[in-house]
């Protein structure tokens, strides 16, 4: 391996290395408009290197398209080890070597491809008179293939395939709207084109005749989709990095309760069909299902080797990097809202009289560290388990993390895309400005 020669070459000028090796291809395809075809392609590969020197830590990383000059590299570390400040606990990993199963690389058929574009994208302006344009259907796939070896005797590979696909499309009566909906998964096989456009395609339908809503209390539901994008605006709270900085407010609730009884999250170690199903993470270290919060009770905070070493917490192996160029950070693989598998979505519509979201405005504006959220909603009224008619533009403000304990129910459908999944949620006493 190409992460073990290398660490044997420089080994002896430092008291400990990491070794980080990663091959990385995206492909991209887009068809807009039903006749615009157009596709894109990345490649990276380089290495990313950590080494302690006395007490100090230090990175350097190249790209291998690039001259590879390790002697370089590693007169960089030395001389830059002279003047960063002593690291303040372990951060490479002291654990012995496992074996890992590489993945097989993907092979992309560009034609294929294409004619799937073509096919849902006809098949979503078939869907309903009322559907105008396809503005864009795409399929990406990632692939990654990664080494790291370090001083204490790890040496694993892994690999990662990932692919998306969305669509968004323009219905059009007397007012237009747009419907869009994304899905991921393993591999291509396994994505539901199907269920994609159709679902964007009554998103959009629905969305064509708004009425107005009262400004007063609801109970509400929020969609799983539209949930799991709320979750992960806010999963900075479960991170260790948050809490040595003192930013997240759950900093001295463990053990304590933050979410209402029905909610636990886990961060699993494999889900079928997902992605992000790896046996180790991006420090090499194995992967095990984590709970986090277990009936609205917070058991942990997520770690990777140095804040577990800095807080003095287990490991869970949730080291990430965003590439060869980057330093491991702390994020999830695959995290949910465990589903109650005796909830479907009727029998929740049944326990509200409120309103169902389908759409937020101005997430990116909300507060992660305080909670508080002002944002636009777009959704159903609800009456007798039936969603009896559409309004848009409505105002909802709130604090996250008093919202979370006012849970009442989740559903059995969980939607996941990344690394983050939710079902269906339902909540009360929700103010709402009509």
């Amino acid at each position: 391996m190409l992460a073990s020669d290398i660490l044997n070459k420089i080994s002896d000028e430092f008291d400990a290395v990491e070794v980080f090796v990663e091959y990385s291809k995206d492909e991209g395809f887009e068809l807009k408009n039903l006749k615009d075809f157009s596709k894109q392609l990345t490649e990276n590969k380089g290495v990313g290197i950590r080494a302690v020197k006395g007490n100090k830590l230090v990175f350097g990383y190249t790209s291998l398209a690039d001259e590879f000059n390790l002697d370089k590299i590693v007169n960089d570390l030395k001389q830059a080890s002279k003047i960063v400040k002593d690291v303040d606990a372990q951060t490479i990993p002291k654990i012995e070597a496992f074996k890992t199963t590489d993945i097989e690389k993907p092979k992309i058929e560009e034609h294929l491809i294409k004619d799937k574009l073509k096919e849902i994208s006809f098949k979503a302006k078939d869907f309903d008179e009322r559907i105008r344009q396809v503005k864009s259907t795409s399929i990406g796939i990632f692939y990654s293939q990664t080494e790291i070896a370090n001083s204490y005797g790890l040496n694993v590979s892994f690999g990662k395939t990932h692919v998306s696909s969305a669509i968004e499309v323009l219905a059009e009566d007397k007012i237009s709207d747009l419907g869009y909906y994304a899905l991921d998964s393993d591999s291509i096989d396994t994505i539901d084109f199907e269920f994609l456009y159709k679902k964007a395609s009554s998103l959009a339908v629905n969305k064509l005749y708004p009425t107005s809503i009262d400004t007063k209390k609801y109970s509400l539901i929020i969609s799983n989709n539209t949930f799991r994008d709320i979750l992960a605006h806010f999963i900075g709270a479960f991170n260790g990095y948050y809490v040595i900085n003192h930013t997240t407010p759950f900093e001295d609730k463990l053990n304590e309760k933050v979410f209402s009884d029905n909610i636990t999250i886990i961060d699993a170690k494999k889900i079928e069909k997902r992605p992000n199903s790896m046996h180790s993470d991006d420090e090499g270290v194995e992967r095990t299902d984590t709970t986090i919060v277990e009936n609205g009770i917070l058991k942990t905070f997520l770690h990777n080797t140095y804040t577990s070493n800095k807080l003095n917490m287990p490991n869970t192996a949730n080291a990430k990097r965003g590439g060869f160029d980057s330093m491991p950070k702390v994020g999830p693989f695959n995290l949910y809202i465990k589903p109650d598998k005796t909830t479907n979505r009727d029998k929740l519509l049944n326990m509200i009289d409120g309103i169902y979201i389908i759409d937020v405005m101005g997430l990116h504006m909300a507060n992660p560290i305080s909670g508080d959220f002002s944002l636009g909603i777009n959704g159903f009224l609800v009456h007798n388990g039936e969603l009896v008619s559409y309004f848009k533009a409505a105002t909802f403000a709130d604090n996250f993390y008093d919202m979370v304990k006012r849970i009442i129910a989740v559903s059995d459908n969980l939607y996941f895309l990344g690394s983050i999944g939710s079902p269906d949620i339902a909540i009360a006493d929700c103010v709402i400005g009509g």
